[in-house]
């Protein structure tokens, strides 16, 4: 090459460059020209978003981090390019999520471009007016009758797991498991009798294709990419399609398939399938249909509902394995409300300090770490002169705020009496809040409940303090990193 051809190339890989930087700066200096206090030092590519994008800390909780790097009401920052605010305030968090919410109805990572085959496109994520007409629809199938017969279910499903931890071998008495794998494996289970309408038991047969198919959704890597897109980049779905989500294909077929056996059998078995059907039914409303994969992708609500409460009861199990003194006063409760009203869905609503020590836990390791809007208008916030911009995405930080020392004492520590009386902040909202806030709250706190209850009504356990969970960096939900491995004693009467 000679000088003046490679002098040339040089020249023109410079203007390259130096364009691309130019931009790169100028978008990532959306909040500062609009007046809007901004995080320092964004990556020229990744914005402040590096370490979640690349799975270096778990994007739920790394959100949490951001939080801390000030102490404004709120901030923006970029996720890749993206300009995003991060919302600090209870005050302007309840403003947003309640009183202005039909300016902030619609989840970031929805619409009717949504492609998630089974995730996404049910009360989770789908946009105005169609998640309002739905919510309708699906809430008389949550009622007390409808919880007290999935309650049975559930019941049954947990007698193959206490069987299971019975029959493990013992090292001098104890028993050592993986209690997040454990509960995966039982809830497997649950997904297959109350949300698909059959049968399943991962403890005597793990390598049923069901199992199997349930076990790759709940860990393997390309759902954590699909996890991290839609909550966070979701405009990356539109450009790449179908491949960056999971393939739902077998979990279609065994719930095409128990439809079609119960709408030609007519038996009742009080699970979601038989709500299902009745409203396939009803009179249908042009605005969202309840028919076809629309019918599958509410039960597609259950698969990521199901996961969340596993891992309350993952993480509240794991809390009482180090206090022995919460533990034996969780037991206590359970023991008391069972011997009063036997294993019924009654005793479930005497367990009160179990509920305490469940709210602690869903503080301390919110399952969904991350509640985000869009911008439907342009919004001016209360009380300040900035207005965000129509389609500008805000996000709030429940690692933030559930950690936060201005709104709870000694946040790292594990304490269910702060809630006591219910006692809870503002800056509390696991389950979301306002019109939007988790419509399966009770279901979820009551399968958290019952994996609890059934542990310690039979075991006591422990954890050596040595042991240090993680979470799991690939994780936009809640999960421990390697399992959450602990020692199970056998209570002897």
């Amino acid at each position: 090459m000679n000088l003046n051809l490679l002098s040339t190339v040089l020249s023109i890989l410079t203007i390259i460059t130096t364009i691309v930087y130019l931009y790169c700066k100028h978008k990532l200096d959306y909040w500062r020209r609009r007046g809007i206090p901004q995080l320092k030092k964004p990556n020229l590519l990744f914005g402040h978003f590096k370490d979640a994008v690349l799975f270096k800390s778990p994007p739920g909780f790394y959100l949490g981090e951001l939080y801390k790097k000030t102490e404004l009401p709120f901030v923006g920052f970029y996720i890749f390019h993206k300009p995003t605010l991060l919302l600090r305030d209870p005050e302007i968090i309840k403003q947003i999520l309640i009183k202005d919410f039909n300016n902030f109805s619609d989840r970031n990572f929805a619409g009717s471009v949504q492609k998630d085959s089974i995730g996404m496109k049910n009360l989770f994520g789908l946009r105005n007016p169609q998640w309002k007409y739905l919510r309708s629809k699906i809430t008389p199938t949550l009622t007390r009758l409808k919880l007290k017969q999935m309650f049975a279910l559930m019941m049954k499903t947990g007698e193959p797991m206490l069987e299971y931890i019975k029959m493990q071998d013992t090292r001098n008495g104890v028993k050592v498991l993986d209690t997040q794998e454990l509960i995966y494996k039982y809830t497997t289970d649950v997904l297959a009798s109350v949300a698909l309408g059959t049968e399943n038991n991962s403890f005597d047969e793990p390598n049923t294709e069901f199992t199997k198919a349930v076990s790759k959704y709940f860990h393997c890597f390309k759902r954590m990419v699909a996890l991290l897109t839609v909550f966070f980049v979701p405009e990356l779905i539109n450009i790449i399609g179908m491949p960056v989500l999971y393939d739902s294909e077998f979990i279609k077929k065994v719930f095409w398939e128990a439809m079609e056996k119960r709408e030609k059998g007519g038996e009742s078995r009080g699970d979601f399938i038989d709500s299902l059907l009745k409203l396939k039914n009803q009179k249908q409303d042009p605005i969202y249909k309840l028919e076809g994969e629309n019918l599958l992708f509410q039960a597609g609500t259950f698969f990521g509902g199901f996961e969340s409460s596993s891992t309350v009861a993952s993480f509240t199990l794991l809390q009482l394995s180090r206090s022995a003194k919460f533990q034996d006063l969780a037991r206590k409760d359970v023991l008391r409300a069972i011997e009063k009203n036997g294993w019924t869905y009654e005793s479930f609503n005497e367990m009160k300090f179990l509920d305490l020590c469940i709210a602690e836990t869903v503080r301390m390791n919110p399952p969904v770490a991350t509640v985000d809007r869009l911008a439907k208008e342009e919004y001016k916030i209360p009380g300040t002169e900035v207005t965000i911009e129509k389609g500008t995405s805000v996000y709030i930080s429940l690692y933030g705020l559930h950690r936060d020392p201005k709104y709870f004492d000694k946040p790292d520590v594990f304490d269910p009496y702060r809630f006591d009386g219910n006692n809870f902040p503002d800056a509390y909202i696991p389950y979301g809040a306002g019109p939007r806030m988790c419509i399966g709250m009770k279901v979820g706190q009551l399968h958290a409940k019952l994996i609890t209850a059934m542990i310690l009504s039979q075991y006591e356990i422990y954890q050596n303090e040595d042991v240090r969970n993680r979470l799991d960096a690939r994780s936009t939900l809640t999960a421990a990193c390697g399992g959450i491995q602990m020692e199970f004693r056998r209570i002897t009467v």
